[in-house]
């Protein structure tokens, strides 16, 4: 038999793990390479089909600012995402300029002029699009940012909300709440700027892009785009899906309704007892009655 127990602090498990309590466990933000070089093959990172991102409120509700698309771009393009995948996470996950992860099967990204810039030229561009937006440091704009609790997306907002700050003059109010009541906030659309991720339930660029359809109940920001939904609907019947899915990305990276992040990986501590766990499935579909352990 197989036991899982639930442990909210990753810091506490990865103790219980080195204590030999675990076999398994979650490596927390950040602490990746150390383990790898303590550890060697029990420190494990591999892609998974996931995907993180903050979204927009673009509802009736919505600051006045987020209605502008200029502002929503200003702000993508000033997040460098180097910094968080390197420094912040340091787990192997590939920063994120679309929505869908690269890794999903036939689904082509998009080459967008983002990708193709240095930092220093997206900083740039941010800041002349939030000057064309009317924001400057004689009118800065502020909003308000919620996360669900955790000490890895704490590190995350704590990180964008700097970056926007000393790039673009930008004043964020940063704020957790426990995650049933951040989901509920979030569908109320009860928020400004919110942290969101999915894993896909089928591995299709569409369990991701879906979620972005204007009549979808997981479409937390309320964004709409008719010719967006039209590729949506194209795509259930058409042949070759991969064209629509790449067009659909890039009404997201003109629309900017969500700025994608970066991409999971699986970054656990596997114990070298712990046998045929599918480290290379990323959509983490895994069965407790194919593990073993290996005597000592």
């Amino acid at each position: 038999k197989s036991v899982a127990l639930i442990i909210n602090d990753e810091n506490v498990a990865l103790t219980r793990y080195k204590a030999g309590e675990l076999d398994m466990t979650d490596i927390p933000a950040g602490q990746f390479p150390r383990l790898k070089e303590e550890y060697g093959d029990e420190a494990h990172s591999f892609p998974k089909l996931c995907n993180y991102y903050y979204t927009f409120n673009l509802s009736d509700s919505a600051p006045e600012a987020f209605k502008d698309p200029k502002v929503r771009k200003a702000l993508s393009l000033a997040v460098d995402r180097d910094i968080i995948v390197n420094n912040v996470m340091a787990g192997g996950q590939p920063p994120a300029y679309v929505f869908t992860p690269e890794a999903t099967a036939d689904f082509s990204a998009p080459d967008l002029e983002i990708m193709d810039m240095t930092q220093a030229e997206r900083d740039e561009k941010a800041r002349e699009l939030l000057a064309e937006a009317g924001y400057g440091s004689d009118n800065p704009l502020s909003f308000d940012m919620v996360y669900n609790t955790s000490e890895a997306h704490e590190k995350v907002a704590v990180v964008l909300a700097q970056m926007w700050k000393q790039k673009l003059g930008v004043e964020v109010q940063l704020s957790n709440m426990e995650w049933k009541v951040f989901l509920e906030e979030r569908g109320n659309q009860n928020f400004e700027l919110a942290r969101g991720a999915w894993c896909g339930d089928y591995n299709e660029a569409s369990t991701f892009l879906d979620l972005l359809e204007s009549s979808s109940g997981y479409n937390d920001d309320k964004y709409s785009n008719p010719e967006y939904d039209q590729l949506l609907e194209d795509a259930l019947t058409a042949e070759d899906t991969t064209p629509l899915y790449t067009e659909a990305e890039e009404i997201l990276a003109e629309d900017m309704p969500v700025i994608p992040l970066y991409h999971y990986a699986g970054v656990y501590m596997i114990d070298d007892d712990l046998k045929n766990f599918p480290v290379n499935n990323i959509q983490f579909n895994w069965y407790s009655k194919d593990l073993y352990k290996a005597a000592e």
